[in-house]
């Protein structure tokens, strides 16, 4: 097919038919989560395949922030089956039975703990989480196999963060300077990050300053049982492990952490590491790619890759998506540079 529109209009239709044979063996659940860092064409895909596929036994549910709908606010209105729930913060009430799921192997949790957890918490269920997760990092509570021990004096002598980013800092700050610099160049990645790009950075800056370098494999190790990243079972790059943040709140507040000057080298040695990597599948990381050379100041080799990317876009009937990434070539693109500036206007 030659067409843009006819190769995705028939993409389309293979991928609902796919889920309607599934569905008529069995059940299925598809369960998106950040659905609102979705680009425009995935979300008109999911309600491509929801209204044309409304009498089938299976269930889309999307997780995501509040940011979707100042984006799309009336996405999935007005079909049959489209549901929005809001989830809304948690009680006292509910916060204090959370508290007591979580602390359920200390025999009695003093009042004085639960109640900062929950005053402190107002609601948020990932506060209260990472909060307990810092009073054992701190050895203010203690695990044991059977039962968990509360250490009062130094309950009582904790400065205990007023907010979720002050909690999620605070746990960063307890760790080994070797975890803390791991995590800051994992961050600069994105949430998703791969073993082989944290190789590259800290290769590099060996050679500079001609230390040993870290046993990354080892970091990673003790950073996942730490609770703070996932390993994945598949790779987008072989020969990487690939990774991924639990969250992007947490990656984000790790990312703010990196002083801006090393934030931009990071960036610069991600976008190298990227490309060699990409090889014949430079296409698919393109957009990628001109994000990490923007973030270094690459701007005209940045200019080039999103014109590329814009046009890949394009041949996929992705047109808000080309027009994103075009824009952002054209503004990248330096006045004088007038055959590339017309070439994207083209």
């Amino acid at each position: 097919l030659e067409d843009a529109q006819q190769l995705r209009d028939r993409a389309l239709l293979y991928l609902s038919e796919y889920f309607q044979h599934i569905a008529e063996q069995i059940p299925v659940v598809v369960l998106l989560e950040d659905i609102h860092w979705a680009d425009e064409s995935s979300l008109d895909t999911i309600n491509h395949l929801a209204m044309n596929n409304p009498a089938q036994r299976w269930l889309i549910v999307c997780v995501g922030r509040l940011v979707l709908l100042e984006r799309r606010p009336h996405w999935g209105e007005g079909q049959e089956a489209h549901s929005r729930l809001t989830l809304n913060p948690l009680t006292k009430r509910e916060s204090r039975q959370l508290v007591g799921e979580i602390l359920k192997k200390v025999e009695d949790v003093p009042l004085y703990l639960r109640e900062m957890v929950v005053d402190g918490a107002e609601g948020n269920p990932y506060y209260i989480e990472e909060l307990i997760k810092m009073l054992v990092e701190n050895g203010v509570i203690i695990k044991g196999e059977q039962r968990w021990q509360v250490e009062h004096a130094k309950l009582a002598n904790l400065d205990v963060p007023a907010t979720l980013t002050g909690v999620l800092q605070a746990r960063m700050d307890s760790l080994p300077e070797e975890e803390r610099e791991l995590l800051q160049q994992a961050s600069a990645v994105g949430r998703i990050f791969w073993d082989g790009a944290i190789k590259f950075i800290n290769a590099a800056n060996t050679d500079d300053n001609q230390q040993e370098l870290p046993d990354i494999d080892q970091i990673l190790a003790t950073v996942h049982q730490h609770g703070l990243i996932y390993q994945r079972e598949t790779s987008a790059f072989a020969g990487s492990v690939e990774y991924m943040f639990k969250n992007t709140i947490m990656q984000e507040v790790i990312y703010q952490g990196i002083l801006k000057k090393v934030r931009q080298t990071y960036h610069g040695m991600i976008a190298d590491w990227l490309i060699q990597q990409s090889g014949e599948r430079a296409g698919e990381f393109t957009g990628m790619i001109a994000d990490h050379l923007v973030s270094s100041g690459q701007n005209e080799q940045a200019a080039s890759y999103l014109f590329e990317a814009g046009e890949r876009a394009a041949r996929q009937y992705a047109n808000q998506e080309a027009l994103a990434y075009l824009n952002r070539a054209l503004e990248l693109t330096p006045g004088e540079n007038v055959a590339q500036r017309f070439d994207i206007l083209c």
